[in-house]
This record gives structure tokens, C-alpha cells and sequence, in this order.
């Protein structure tokens, strides 16, 4: 392992133990230890107190962050909360694909040949994604500034109150083609807040727990996420149980949109907790100073690599999921010959057993075998058997249906779960959440943003089995820009003024090549 060096105006130098885990302590001679191999000089004994803040902020691979979290109950808290509005605002996104069957029948031209109207719906849900790089650039750009705390309160916002407009929206019946651009804008506004949210609640959790854990804690943001994806089917398919035809073209689509506005109490309680532990985050480890630019990082000459490899990496789960759980229960009513009985209970069923309870497992595993070991099991899987698992839902067989989906939400768990914590990791704190809201971004833009349209439209042309083809072609190309374009983790330390410098070494990899 190579000795980082830390230098400031107070000629400031450390040599550390990556391995140590005890706190530092004063040595009486101007100088701190720290464990057995580690050792700071300080010229004056004031700039002790300085030199603890410094390594108080340092990341985990310097100092064990146990030693950070001076509240665990109030992190927890605050984490909480983050996680709540991530669990509301995903539903608030998700429940767009559970109704667009109903969707199009209310905010577009009847009467149109074949699916033309379902898939103009999917092309707006779609539409939203073209946002997503825009808000992850706009709250990256907020998170590395001025914390990733008030990026995550900002981007709850946002969703909470184009979500209600939706809710209240005249439809093509009342004032025609208006009624498609007004659906079209606030999708987009609740694009924009996506686009930010997740990367924003990923980097405020994962910066507040050590980093041996960071498989583990992203893969609880991602679950909160897949939990509020979870209880948008759950909401959708209770109403049409519940509700006849009618009701649910007139009014009962409405509901879950109007019930978006809920998402906004998590906004509050952020707003107005934890003021001082963002401050601390900001000057800390995940800090850029005034003089940098977190978007000028994030496109630089070291970083492009790592972009490229987190959207095509992206891809794979974007695609995978918003075909398997979001478009899937469409599929199984509208799109093939034999459809599935109960198929909205057949994919909350599937989604709660795979994807939200296996998450916290595969995060796990990834601390313990390393993100690209797991990862390459679940693209592998994903690729091999998602056109046999098409098939055979494709039977109309309710407890066969429900086994094929289940499987395709394990493989794609051991993909999603270690991806979280892969991305934060493969970009250095000063431009963290700006780089890692763009790749991620561009991947959900290519990935699920394109995925319900084109396999709608592919069903059409040629047959019930191609989206399984589809994620196929898709999980080679995310497999090669996990093996082949994986970039690298920082090890080495130069903190000047206030300022991270973070040098790649190659030899510092892990054994996995990345992590």
C-alpha cells in the first residue's frame, strides 16, 4: 500500500496505517500517532485541534468512520428520513407505468390501431427520463457545493408537487391535445427530481456509515427505492380490484397521483434537521472548494472513463428493471395471447420477494466477495435466462409466471444491489455525486427510458419473446463495461488548503480489479 501524504500552510504530515482503526493521540512532542504505523508532525501545537477536525473528515481508508458519526441516533434519524422520501418519491414515479394502460385511454386519441396509444404513453413515460441527466447535473452540482442533504431535500420537492398536478389533470376528452402536452410537462418536472433523488439520497447515506459497509447501506437505498416501486403496484392493483372500469377511467386513477404529496413531509423534516452534520459533510471528505467546479471534475480528462462505465453499467439494471416490474404486469394483461390471472398481485408478489428482500443480501455479499464477483453472477443470469423466462411467462400460468419474474428479480438483485455502492466508489469525493448522477443518469435515459416503448412496439412486430432478447443484448454490453472499461478506486490522499487530490494506483486494486 502506498503512504498518502497530507500537507497545509501548518506543513501538516501524515503517513497512515489504511488497516488501524484506533482513534489518533497526542505524543506531547508536537505530534500525533496513530496506531502502530502512523505518525503526524505538527510544527505548532495550535493546529492540533485543526489536524483532528482534518482527519475527522478524512475517509474511512485513513481513519475508521466509526469515529466520524458523533450521533449514530441522529444519523440514523437523518438517514431515515432520506430513505422515506426515497420510498415515497419512487412510488410517486412509479405509478405513472402501473396505470398507462389506463393512462392512454384518458389523455389520448381513442380509437387508435393497435397499442399506438399504449406506446405514445410509454413514450412520455419515457420522455422523463430525457430529464434525469439535467437534475442529476443540478443536484450533483448542489450535493458537492453545499451537501448532499439539501440536493435530497430539494429533489423531494420537486416530486412532491408536479406528482399532485398530475392528479388533478383534465384529459384529452375535456380539452384535447392540451391534455398531452400538460401530462407531458409534469412528467418531465418529476424527471428532473428523479434524476436527482436517488444519487443524492445514495451519497448522503453511504458518506455517514464506514465504508466496509457501503454494499450493505446502498443496497438500502436502492430497496427503499424498489419498496416504493412496491407499494405503487400494491396501490394499483387494490384499486382495480376495487373499482369498476368506469371508476377507474373517471376518478380512481387519480389516487395514487393526488397522494404524492406525502412525499413532501420527508422534505420537511430534512429541511430542518441536520444543518450541522451537512456543514460538516461539505467541509469534510465530500467537499469542493468554492475555487472547483464539481461539473468541470466530473467531465474531466481522469474522470471520463468511470462515466462511461457507470452509464453502460446503469444500463443493465434501468433496462432490466422497468422491463421486469414496471412494464411487466402490461405485458402480462395486454401484450400476449394467454394473459396471466391476478397479474398485478403475480409482480408485487415477485417484486417483494426478490428485489426488496434479497437486496440487503446482495450488498452484503459484494462486502464480502467484492462488487464485480457478484455483479457478474446476476448479469450473467440475466442474460442467460431472461428470454426463457419470457417464455414462459408467456403460458398465462399464474404460479409459473410468478417463479420466471421471482427469478429474473434475484438475478437482477445481485446486479443492483453492489452497483450502488460500485458507483459511489468509482469517483472521488470532490465530484462524487455530480459524476455519479450524470453516468447513472445517461444509463436510466438508454435504459428505461427506451426499454417499455421499444418492447411494446417489438411485441407488435415480431412476437411475445424479443424484450427477453432484448435484455440480453443489453447485459453484454453492461458486462463489458464492467470488466472491460472499470475504473479504478482512489488510494492515494493530498489534501492542500482544503482542496482532495486523488491519485489512481493501479496496484492498489483489489484482487477483483476494482472493488
Amino acid at each position: 500500500m502506498a503512504v498518502p501524504t497530507i500537507a497545509n500552510e501548518a506543513s501538516i504530515l501524515l503517513t497512515a496505517n489504511m488497516d488501524s482503526g484506533s482513534p489518533p493521540k497526542c505524543n506531547g512532542d508536537d505530534s500525533l500517532s496513530y496506531g502502530a504505523e502512523t505518525s503526524f508532525s505538527i510544527d505548532d501545537a495550535s493546529d492540533e485541534d485543526n489536524m483532528i477536525n482534518i482527519l475527522a473528515n478524512v475517509d474511512e481508508g485513513a481513519i475508521n468512520s466509526e469515529h466520524m458519526v458523533t450521533n449514530t441516533e441522529d444519523s440514523w434519524g437523518k438517514t431515515m428520513a432520506g430513505l422515506a422520501g426515497n420510498i415515497l418519491e419512487w412510488y410517486d414515479f412509479a405509478v405513472f407505468g402501473y396505470f398507462s394502460d389506463i393512462l392512454s385511454d384518458v389523455f389520448f386519441p381513442p380509437n387508435q390501431a393497435g397499442h399506438a396509444a399504449l406506446v405514445e404513453t410509454f413514450a412520455v413515460f419515457g420522455g422523463a427520463f430525457l430529464m434525469r441527466p439535467v437534475g442529476g447535473v443540478m443536484m450533483g452540482y448542489i450535493g458537492d457545493k453545499y451537501g448532499s442533504r439539501k440536493a435530497l431535500t430539494v429533489s423531494i420537492f420537486l416530486m412532491a408537487f408536479p406528482t399532485f398536478a398530475m392528479g388533478c389533470l383534465p384529459g384529452y376528452e375535456s380539452i384535447g391535445s392540451l391534455a398531452i402536452v400538460l401530462l407531458t410537462l409534469v412528467r418531465l418536472l418529476q424527471g428532473l427530481s428523479v434524476g436527482g433523488q436517488l444519487m443524492s439520497s445514495l451519497v448522503y447515506t453511504l458518506e455517514r456509515h464506514p465504508k466496509s459497509k457501503w454494499g450493505l447501506y446502498g443496497s438500502y437505498v436502492m430497496a427503499a427505492a424498489n419498496v416504493g416501486t412496491l407499494l405503487g403496484g400494491t396501490v394499483a392493483m387494490i384499486l382495480r380490484g376495487s373499482l369498476t372500469d368506469e371508476q377507474l377511467h373517471t376518478w380512481g386513477w387519480r389516487v395514487p397521483f393526488l397522494s404524492g404529496i406525502l412525499v413532501s413531509i420527508s422534505g420537511f423534516y430534512l429541511r430542518s434537521h441536520g444543518e450541522d452534520d451537512d456543514q460538516q459533510h461539505v467541509h469534510g471528505e465530500g467537499a469542493t472548494s468554492s475555487a472547483q467546479n464539481p461539473i468541470r471534475l466530473a467531465f474531466s480528462r481522469g474522470n471520463i472513463r468511470a462515466l462511461l462505465a457507470t452509464a453502460m453499467v446503469t444500463l443493465l439494471w434501468a433496462t432490466s428493471f422497468y422491463l421486469i416490474f414496471v412494464w411487466m404486469p402490461v405485458y402480462m394483461t395486454d401484450l400476449i395471447d394467454n394473459p396471466v390471472p391476478n397479474a398485478f398481485a403475480v409482480n408485487s408478489a415477485s417484486l417483494a420477494i426478490s428485489v426488496c428482500l434479497l437486496f440487503p443480501i446482495a450488498g452484503w455479499l459484494s462486502d464480502k466477495y467484492g462488487r464485480r464477483k457478484v455483479m457478474g453472477v446476476g448479469g450473467l443470469l440475466l442474460g442467460v435466462f431472461a428470454p426463457i423466462s419470457m417464455a414462459v411467462i408467456g403460458n398465462g400460468i399464474t404460479a409459473t409466471a410468478l417463479l420466471a419474474q421471482t427469478f429474473l428479480g434475484i438475478a437482477l438483485s445481485f446486479w443492483g444491489a453492489p452497483m450502488m455502492a460500485w458507483l459511489a466508489e468509482s469517483f472521488e469525493p470532490s465530484a462524487r455525486l455530480t459524476s455519479v448522477s450524470i453516468g447513472y443518469n445517461v444509463g436510466q435515459v438508454l435504459g428505461g427510458g427506451v426499454a417499455p416503448a421499444a418492447a411494446t412496439e417489438l411485441v407488435d412486430h415480431f412476437g411475445a419473446l424479443v424484450p427477453g432478447y432484448y435484455i440480453t443484448v443489453v447485459a453484454v454490453i453492461s458486462l463489458m463495461g464492467l470488466c472491460i472499461v472499470a475504473p479504478r478506486l482512489p488510494v492515494h490522499f493530498s489534501v492542500v488548503q482544503g482542496q482532495d487530490e486523488f491519485v489512481y494506483d493501479e496496484e492498489d486494486e483489489d484482487e477483483d480489479g476494482v472493488i
